[in-house]
């Protein structure tokens, strides 16, 4: 489904003459300086550096707080930072560039701030809704069609309705989300926003889908198609043509107007590189086929759709990963120029107190203590810093890419040597194949996960739940694992027990926890699984009779610079990252990771989540 959110850009040039050659300590005026990043801009804006952009708004910002002159362009280049900021996919850095501007007090008549404020609701939505956090984003978007209003701004008004609108689609209640893009419909047409105005179409035409009024569906999907073709819109017209076809396939079995029209999105796909699109043709393609069938041929589709779902989540996440890496080294570069300012700080401060000599002695001393005191703290962090760097590229380097190398050199052996091997051989090779390939996923999520925390893009939204649920789906999971190896998985819970904490933390981290256990529990051992509850808190705890852990592993357990890959009683691959991982999201709900453990007489983990 796709939800388009048109955002005004307004990039104002700033065209200032130089009133002085240099300034007395010498740095170039403000004046100067602006023309110089508004270089910077044009530049960054030939070459589509989203994060360039957000650095460079960064820096006007600071220049603008710092230059008394420069203070009324600070609103609308907090807006660009913040703009800019969520476009590189820096929400923390959006939303407070976008909440300092909507805190400058209001002028009167200033409309022009209160535009700029509208739009910031606008967009502190647009982010939100980013970071799937629906209600917030519902909130500014309210608080941005509110003032739409009152500036008489139908355009913004228009984007308000259609993205509040995308808010309760997204939350599931279709009937809100439809009666919302009428209102938005009826503002389209009176603008003539064809483009929204087709968007719109396709989206009301997918909630009567979800509704299960595939009839009513079909009129806004035809609508959609027609203005898209009349405009050039293709991803929409790719999607109206997938939509048309499902439908008369299944429900009009009107195989031919539906091969006609999953063909031509398939070819529109395919010329305009959208796989996503492209991925959706396939597995619609798939279902006519068996609707038809033609079981070879849905069969082939599937595959289709199956590999390229593969690589699209391979690209997705090797763009996620330069991403961390992208922000990594920038944060470490910040580092870096903080503690040169503070040498720079510290150098004019002994100046002036060497030309002065104002300070006693004992107020020298004194000063130079707390001085290297700090530096000698911010060395440590430093090494820490690099530390726990050049562990995340170990692992990215030896653990991802040396089972990726592994893999492709079996594949080449399967292809080369296949058709002379017999079921059982093959059937083995194909075992071992999985396993190293589940392996990557489960490290890849960890990864992810770890990367996430550790950039705060893992919010921690705690909400009363049944408990007991999302231990029996995690058990149910995990208790093929267990049967592989014939160990007894021994569950102690309630019934039912209502938990305050973030459901999705919480099974990640009774999946690492129990995926951990079995994984280093030999063949007929026992994992057990217990919640013991009392007035004040619940404990949960996961314990095993494998191979336990030497007092040394338990001290290095939960740092990732002292990690090294570990391999499990039935040769499973494992990096040490789920624990990790899990120890960071136990800590986000106020609460302990407790481990104890010898060798050979196996480990329990646990952990205790407050009554509210």
């Amino acid at each position: 489904m796709k939800y388009k959110h048109i955002i005004i850009i307004c990039v104002g040039a700033v065209a200032l003459s130089l009133t002085q050659a240099y300034s007395k300590e010498g740095k170039f005026a403000p004046q100067q300086q602006l023309v110089y990043y508004q270089k910077q801009i044009d530049s960054a804006q030939e070459e589509r550096n989203v994060l360039k952009m957000a650095s460079v708004y960064n820096d006007i910002v600071e220049l603008c707080r710092e230059a008394p002159d420069l203070k009324v362009a600070l609103p609308e280049n907090l807006y660009q930072y913040g703009l800019w900021s969520s476009y590189a996919g820096d929400h923390q850095r959006a939303i407070q560039a976008l909440v300092e501007l909507l805190e400058i007090p209001d002028k009167d008549d200033d409309k022009k701030l209160f535009g700029l404020k509208a739009r910031a609701n606008m967009q502190l939505g647009i982010t939100y809704f980013f970071m799937e956090r629906w209600d917030d984003a519902l909130t500014h978007y309210q608080k941005a069609k509110e003032m739409a209003m009152e500036l008489g701004d139908k355009q913004g008004l228009s984007i308000a309705e259609n993205n509040i609108g995308n808010i309760y689609q997204k939350k599931g209640n279709y009937l809100l989300a439809i009666e919302q893009y009428q209102y938005s419909l009826h503002l389209q047409k009176e603008i003539d926003d064809k483009e929204s105005l087709c968007n719109t179409y396709y989206n009301i035409g997918t909630c009567y889908r979800e509704l299960g009024e595939k009839d009513a569906s079909f009129p806004f999907f035809i609508q959609a198609l027609e203005i898209a073709k009349e405009i050039g819109e293709v991803e929409i017209h790719a999607l109206s043509l997938i939509e048309l076809a499902h439908y008369n396939a299944i429900e009009k079995r009107q195989f031919y107007q539906a091969d006609l029209q999953i063909t031509e999105a398939e070819t529109l796909a395919k010329e305009t590189g959208y796989n996503q699109v492209l991925e959706e043709v396939y597995l619609i393609r798939s279902q006519i086929e068996e609707e038809k069938g033609n079981f070879a041929n849905a069969l082939g589709y599937y595959k289709k759709h199956k590999e390229l779902s593969d690589t699209l989540f391979t690209l997705h996440s090797a763009e996620k990963l330069h991403e961390y890496e992208v922000r990594y080294q920038t944060k470490e570069k910040e580092l870096k120029i903080e503690k040169q300012q503070a040498e720079i700080k510290q150098h004019k401060i002994l100046q002036f107190i060497y030309i002065a000599g104002l300070m006693t002695a004992v107020l020298i001393v004194i000063l130079l203590i707390c001085i290297i005191r700090i530096n000698r703290k911010r060395n440590r962090e430093l090494k820490e810093i690099d530390a726990t760097k050049d562990k995340f590229f170990s692992i990215i380097s030896h653990d991802l890419k040396n089972p990726a190398i592994a893999q492709r050199n079996a594949l080449q052996l399967l292809s080369e040597n296949g058709n002379n091997w017999d079921a059982a051989t093959l059937n083995q090779f194909h075992t071992e194949l999985l396993k190293s390939a589940d392996y990557q996923v489960e490290l890849l999520y960890n990864l992810l996960n770890w990367a996430q925390v550790q950039t705060g893009r893992m919010p921690y939204r705690p909400f009363p739940f049944d408990f007991t649920e999302s231990i029996r789906l995690e058990v149910a999971m995990i208790g093929k694992m267990a049967e592989k190896k014939s160990i007894q998985l021994d569950v102690q819970i309630p019934d039912q027990i209502v938990i305050d904490g973030d459901r999705n933390m919480l099974s990640t981290i009774i999946r690492n926890l129990l995926t951990n256990a079995i994984k280093f529990t030999n063949e007929q051992g026992k994992v057990s699984f217990g919640i013991v509850s009392s007035d004040k808190k619940h404990t949960i705890s996961i314990s095993d009779n494998g191979v336990g852990m030497s007092a040394e592993q338990l001290q290095n357990l939960f740092r990732i610079d002292k990690q090294q890959s570990k391999t499990g009683t039935a040769g499973e691959q494992g990096s040490g990252l789920g624990l990790i991982v899990s120890k960071e999201l136990v800590e986000k709900h106020g609460s302990t990771l407790y481990v104890e453990s010898e060798p050979g007489k196996g480990s329990r983990f646990w952990f205790e989540i407050m009554v509210s």
